[in-house]
């Protein structure tokens, strides 16, 4: 087997459970952060393969591919309770990791035995709910909808979170994710690689983040290599961050010192990061240009140029701008033109007309439709622009200042939601445990009222609490033993035997009937909760 064959086919199924069998496959892990706070909420737990060749191999080295089933349902098995074992390591040393995430194949979530796999490694690690975040692809989504519903809606009732992978690749799953008892959705690296330098990437990765949060869904963005990347995800209200601009892949070891001490990653900014004001000047007229970046040079704001339209979007595509003032009249592409063009890539900047042209219809349309804030007119005086200026950068200031607000709100109710849900999920489990113990509990007494032999149980004050049948017929005098003191009903043989060791007997006679009395203290760890006394017919040993 070479590289070049590993990359192009992905590894066989028989060479996985090979590597698997032989202990070369081993977890790696990556955070993934709080977008507001920067707090570690997960970390990832990614595939890799100690090659005896080829040294150490990334999943997408020698995954299959989703066409052939992705990862075997074996593989994946073992993924799952390595992932859950690290987990609860990590939490035994004290470490704050609340939730790790894990990857699953087509293959492993159409296993039959699936659900059960996930409950069993969440049971043998006993993980608290919420602790395991499985991932699907968005493609999973294309397949028979009830009956993937109906295995995400009992993941959910294992306490698993949710999370649909590559979020935004394919158009079909976007229909379809409403119906899907999901709890987060994860933008493909693709929207994220170019949401900085594409206008129409950020367009959609925009829509999409709106979207998912319409659904109460959370938002992650896996792949952020860059601070710029980051500042636009921000500004989109992206839930949660992941890639390299924070940590690489690490291995268990380097992720367990990372979470001990998160000093070594880069700081998250609190909401978007400290900037200057920013304005966009848009002018056919260099004079006018000029004039202008004279003027408002004295308030100290960022001062970008452009000669027009289009020469304005690139400069939007690479910058982060507060305030635009546009001309109206310009070849190829009017104010009004460009400025709605603007209001639909950047609706959060302030957008002003300043012209010595008046077309009054489509001006007031634009003013109307929201896309111009202000119109001013040629020739301006110097501190009257001035004041509008600054009133400009108020009111986008402000309206920064409540868009963050209502974000940190909406994140704290989408917290709260899941909070509340899980903690329904939890109290619903507890009361079916609780109506299964009581009708075991209730079971178990009526077959020990059936047993034809005499049985007293006791508390750790020697009162009745239990006595079947023929407990009653023999000790009970013709009243009720329920609540009686033991010794008050035993011969002196039996007191002695009941004050003896563990699993002591005597042979007994009473009134003709041969039994023989066994003695077994109940409790566990030394700590005593009763004491019970059987009779068994003479003869029948214990």
């Amino acid at each position: 087997m070479n590289t070049d064959l590993l990359q192009s086919a992905g590894a066989s199924v028989a060479d996985l459970l090979r590597a698997r069998a032989g202990g070369e496959l081993e977890l790696h892990y990556q955070p993934l952060l709080d977008g507001y706070s920067g707090e570690i909420v997960a970390v990832e737990a990614l595939l890799r393969w100690r090659h005896p060749v080829h040294g150490l191999l990334a999943g997408a080295d020698f995954l299959p591919s989703p066409e052939a089933g992705g990862l075997p349902a074996e593989v994946g098995r073992w993924v799952i309770d390595a992932a859950c074992r690290q987990l609860r390591a990590w939490l035994d040393r004290g470490l704050r990791c609340p939730a790790v995430a894990v990857n699953v194949s087509a293959a492993q979530f159409s296993a039959p035995d699936f659900v059960d796999t996930v409950g069993q490694a969440l049971a043998a690690a006993a993980l608290p709910p919420g602790s395991l975040e499985l991932e699907f692809a968005e493609s999973l989504l294309d397949g028979d909808m009830a009956g993937i519903v109906r295995v995400l809606d009992a993941l959910r009732r294992l306490g698993v979170r949710l999370a649909i992978d590559d979020f935004g690749r394919a158009c079909t799953g976007l229909s379809r994710l409403r119906d899907c008892p999901v709890d987060v959705v994860k933008l493909d690296r693709t929207l994220v690689r170019e949401i900085t330098a594409d206008t129409g990437r950020a367009s959609i990765a925009r829509a999409l983040i709106g979207m998912a949060h319409n659904l109460k869904l959370a938002v992650s963005a896996e792949g952020v290599e860059t601070a710029a990347e980051l500042a636009a995800l921000q500004e989109n209200r992206c839930d949660r961050i992941q890639g390299y601009h924070f940590s690489q892949v690490i291995p268990a070891e380097a992720m367990e010192k990372l979470l001990a001490d998160r000093s070594e990653m880069p700081p998250m900014p609190a909401g978007q990061p400290p900037r200057e004001r920013t304005i966009l000047l848009v002018d056919d007229e260099e004079n006018i240009l000029a004039a202008l970046r004279r003027l408002l040079r004295r308030d100290g704001y960022r001062i970008l140029t452009a000669g027009g339209g289009q020469a304005g979007l690139q400069l939007l595509a690479e910058n982060t701008v507060d305030v635009i003032v546009s001309d109206q009249r310009m070849p190829n592409m009017t104010g009004v033109e460009f400025l709605r063009q603007v209001k639909a890539l950047y609706p959060e900047t302030v957008r002003l007309v300043l012209s010595g042209y008046t077309e009054l219809q489509s001006i007031t349309d634009a003013i109307n439709e929201g896309a111009i804030y202000k119109f001013l007119t040629k020739p301006w005086e110097d501190d009257l622009l001035r004041a509008n200026i600054e009133e400009a950068f108020r009111y986008k200031e402000l309206a920064d200042e409540n868009r963050r607000l209502s974000a940190e709100l909406q994140v704290a109710n989408l917290h709260l939601a899941r909070a509340n849900e899980q903690l329904l999920e939890t109290l619903a489990e507890k009361d079916r445990r609780i109506e299964r113990d009581e009708t075991s509990l209730d079971v178990a007494q009526e077959l020990l009222q059936c047993i034809p032999f005499p049985i007293v149980g006791c508390d750790a004050g020697a009162s009745v609490v239990f006595a079947n049948v023929e407990a009653e017929r023999v000790f009970g005098d013709g009243g009720s033993l329920l609540g009686v003191p033991l010794d008050d009903r035993l011969a002196p043989p039996l007191r002695e035997l009941l004050d003896g060791e563990d699993g002591a007997a005597i042979d007994w006679n009473d009134g003709g009937e041969r039994w023989r009395a066994v003695h077994r203290r109940l409790g566990h760890g030394g700590h005593e909760a009763g004491r019970l006394l059987l009779l068994l017919p003479a003869g029948d040993g214990r």
